[in-house]
């Protein structure tokens, strides 16, 4: 009981300091002082309600959901405790907050006094005693308080994740199955290629160019004596102009050298093996 009484004396005596050092323009040792007075009155209150831990923010919210403390009065402790602690913390010497913090204080002990007085307290059996929860019940609370929150995002990250790992699986399954399909369709549908002898111009030894110009010789009606290339040049790798069947009569209109004769083709100059013809 007399821890009571010198809880009520010291709450008393921090709004008269409060009002004092206003007065003084002392606005910062103010605002402390508030917070100071604030403390006293949480920490009566926590006492109440067999609070045992927490700083005094977590105190203040206890106490509000235990029904010890309106809403109101939950928001004039937490204005109280972050005018004080700006003050200490910052060094704040604003008067209109030493003002606000003065006018809060005093209301909130005065509802205080009204309720939780020593000297106004009335006896226990009375009816009209404030209903008090259990400490059962603000022990719980206590604990779901400090029982981490799941957030919505982790049970929508636990339901997508096994999704995208099971659609990134069959994208890979596709990317990789169709691939294998079409080397193999390939590989089966892939055409047989036979080799068909190409008309022999001449012998391996035929040189592709050459320096010797080529002889004039009367026109002259030949034959071959093979099927025969008609080439645009005097080379094995010129242009095939066309193929001629054996027998085929050719116009020879010169000789460009021992190897390759000169025929009229659709009229123009064409090459032929001369080992190839005869007459």
């Amino acid at each position: 009981m007399a821890d009571v009484m010198n809880t009520w004396e010291k709450i008393q005596q921090g709004v008269k300091d409060t009002e004092r050092l206003i007065g003084q323009k002392q606005y910062n040792l103010a605002m402390v002082k508030s917070r100071q007075t604030l403390e006293y009155m949480v920490k009566s209150l926590g006492e109440r309600a067999c609070i045992v831990d927490g700083d005094m923010s977590d105190i203040i919210d206890q106490l509000y959901e235990g029904q010890w403390i309106t809403k109101a009065t939950k928001e004039h402790y937490h204005k109280l405790r972050m005018i004080g602690n700006k003050a200490v913390h910052e060094g704040n010497d604003s008067a209109s907050e030493a003002s606000q913090a003065y006018h809060i204080l005093s209301q909130e002990v005065y509802a205080f006094a009204n309720e939780y007085s020593p000297r106004r307290r009335k006896p226990s059996g009375s009816s009209s005693a404030r209903p008090k929860s259990n400490s059962r019940s603000i022990a719980s609370t206590s604990r779901r308080r400090s029982k981490k929150k799941k957030s919505p995002a982790e049970d929508i990250l636990r339901i997508l994740i096994p999704i995208v790992c099971v659609i990134l699986l069959i994208f890979i399954i596709r990317a990789l199955l169709p691939g294998k399909d079409k080397k193999d369709s390939k590989e089966t549908n892939a055409p047989i290629e036979t080799v068909n002898p190409e008309p022999t111009d001449s012998p391996d030894q035929v040189p592709e160019e050459s320096d010797t110009q080529p002889a004039e010789t009367p026109a002259a009606v030949y034959r071959t004596t093979s099927t025969l290339n008609v080439r645009m040049e005097p080379s094995t790798s010129a242009r095939i102009l066309v193929q001629l069947a054996p027998g085929t009569e050719v116009n020879v209109t010169g000789t460009y050298d021992d190897q390759w004769t000169i025929i009229n083709y659709d009229g123009q100059d064409a090459y032929v093996a001369t080992a190839y013809l005869t007459q």
